[in-house]
């Protein structure tokens, strides 16, 4: 039985390619998707920078 598809927006992004291979690194090492990282980060940065 599929996962529930969860309420989202999809994001297009153009990033240095060297941040990219970081973020491939750490998905491999993590088992996390490039996707869940990006959300965690996002999520982050801004609850951090919320002025």
């Amino acid at each position: 039985m599929p996962r529930p598809k969860k309420d989202s927006k999809a994001l297009n992004v153009m990033i240095d390619n060297k941040i990219y291979q970081l973020l491939e690194q750490y998905s491999s090492d993590s088992k996390l998707t490039k996707t869940a990282i990006v959300e965690l980060a996002l999520e982050e940065y801004l609850k951090k920078n919320n002025k």
